[in-house]
């Protein structure tokens, strides 16, 4: 296990150019994180995962019923747990102010309340893992928009995001022959919210996938 960690961390090392990010040790086995100070009106385990996918896979979701403002995540491994913490940790997310920590459980176990991701096709990390990692970033003002129709128009897209916040500026663009764009929020919790209600939300007959970018601006 611990030399698969240390390939693992090889891994996201390269990607980030050589460094681990601070706190990122590549020797953690502690898989499952517990989230606070959530929006209990308005989270649910899908929402979360949209969120978390961005830094792992993950395997279960359950959103605690005495304590509906905390969830437990469990990621495919521990390096992709710490990079979440370093990433989300004071993230602002639907009016509230993330709070992200290992759990003292190792895993979440199964049950009818603790929704099961393992087999999810929605899971970024599937394939293509560097590329993946590399795009691992706390929330920006810009999202990321892919796997989008090529009919698609601007202006549908904006239709799609406008209610979460307020649009400055977008971009239509095609790349490797596929649609993509890219859309700029007022704030990165604007922005957040967008990826946490849209991403894998059905536009025009594709399901869309919502990513945060590392662009400055547009």
């Amino acid at each position: 296990m611990f030399l698969y960690l240390m390939g693992q961390a090889a891994v996201i090392a390269a990607a980030f150019g050589g460094t681990l990010p601070p706190g990122v040790t590549g020797t953690n086995d502690r898989c499952t994180l517990i989230v606070s100070n959530l929006n209990s009106d308005k989270i649910d385990a899908d929402k979360l995962f949209n969120l978390f996918s961005i830094y792992g896979n993950i395997v279960r979701i359950k959103v605690l019923r005495n304590k509906p403002d905390h969830a437990l995540v469990q990621m495919a491994d521990g390096l992709q747990a710490e990079l979440a913490i370093h990433y989300l940790k004071g993230a602002m997310l639907l009016g509230q102010k993330l709070e992200v920590n290992f759990s003292k459980y190792p895993s979440i176990t199964p049950a009818p309340d603790a929704h099961d991701y393992s087999t999810s096709n929605l899971n970024r990390f599937n394939s293509n893992v560097a590329k993946n990692y590399r795009h691992c970033c706390a929330p920006t003002k810009i999202i990321h928009i892919s796997a989008l129709s090529p009919e698609i128009s601007e202006d549908a897209i904006l239709e799609h995001l406008g209610e979460h916040g307020t649009i400055v500026k977008s971009k239509l663009f095609e790349a490797s022959g596929k649609t993509q764009a890219l859309v700029q929020f007022e704030s990165e919790e604007e922005a957040t919210e967008a990826l946490v209600c849209k991403h894998a939300s059905k536009l025009e007959g594709s399901t869309i996938r919502i990513s945060f970018s590392q662009m400055q601006n547009i």
